[in-house]
């Protein structure tokens, strides 16, 4: 097991580099996609103050706490074009160019290889800067805290990076399908968006889609609501439970999807 890990360790650095380099030769790329995440996430929290502006909490989330909320989102979205979103992306195009073939006959995992081949440093670098920017701030206007939080919250944002990872597969396994996966990583970039509002804003039959099925009620809430104190122990053990239900749901679609592919390239 663990010289499986160092050998995935090893090929996740290889295409790191080889991955920031191909970023790196449009540096006026790289800067600007970078400002204008910065300039999104400031948006969203100009927003956010105008609404807290006429009142003093949103579901009983304070302004400091929606704070590390978008910030938590901005870090998971970056986490995730750091192993596997870029990849999702480019799925559409693989397969109906035949180039799919090359992660098939490679001796790793094809979902794992389509996500380290097409690594994104610059898309959502600023999203992530910004959130743990946000994070930091947001926490240090808290008016409690303890140590053990921080463990349990770096715990929570990787079982939401597992969850986004399980949702992803799910949705893009209909790419082996339909092909063009434009619509689809449209409903996946919706499920990021719409996760920066506090879970506890659903209520009944909402509340359930959005916890169950359609987790955006977990991906940042969950960690930040450890962070902030939040986070009972129920609500904890029920989020790592749909977060493992999700990657083993979602590995399961993806295998036999792939099943249903056939090459293009003749």
């Amino acid at each position: 097991m663990i010289r499986i890990l160092a050998r995935y360790m090893r090929l996740y650095k290889a295409f790191f580099v080889q991955c920031l380099k191909e970023d790196m030769i449009y540096r006026s790329n790289f800067l600007t996609l970078v400002i204008m995440d910065i300039g999104f996430v400031c948006v969203s929290i100009i927003l956010f103050s105008i609404i807290y502006g006429h009142v003093n909490t949103i579901a009983g989330w304070t302004f400091h706490q929606s704070v590390i909320l978008i910030g938590t989102v901005g870090i998971v979205r970056e986490m995730a074009y750091l192993t596997f979103r870029r990849g999702f992306l480019e799925l559409g195009n693989h397969i109906r160019t035949g180039t799919f073939d090359m992660f098939m006959t490679r001796p790793i995992a094809s979902g794992i290889h389509l996500g380290m081949r097409h690594l994104s440093i610059s898309e959502s670098l600023g999203e992530g800067m910004m959130g743990v920017v946000l994070v930091i701030y947001g926490f240090i206007h808290l008016d409690t805290w303890s140590w053990f939080i921080f463990p349990l919250y770096l715990l929570f944002v990787l079982n939401s990076l597992m969850i986004y990872y399980g949702f992803s597969l799910i949705i893009n396994s209909i790419v082996f399908w339909v092909v063009k996966s434009q619509e689809l990583n449209t409903v996946v970039y919706f499920f990021m968006e719409t996760s920066r509002y506090p879970g506890d804003i659903y209520r009944g039959i909402g509340k359930v889609i959005f916890t169950f099925i359609i987790p955006i009620g977990i991906i940042a809430t969950v960690p930040a609501s450890a962070l902030t104190g939040r986070l009972s122990p129920a609500f904890a053990i029920l989020s790592l439970f749909i977060g493992l239900s999700f990657l083993a749901t979602g590995l399961l679609v993806w295998k036999k999807s792939i099943e249903h592919y056939s090459s293009a390239s003749g």
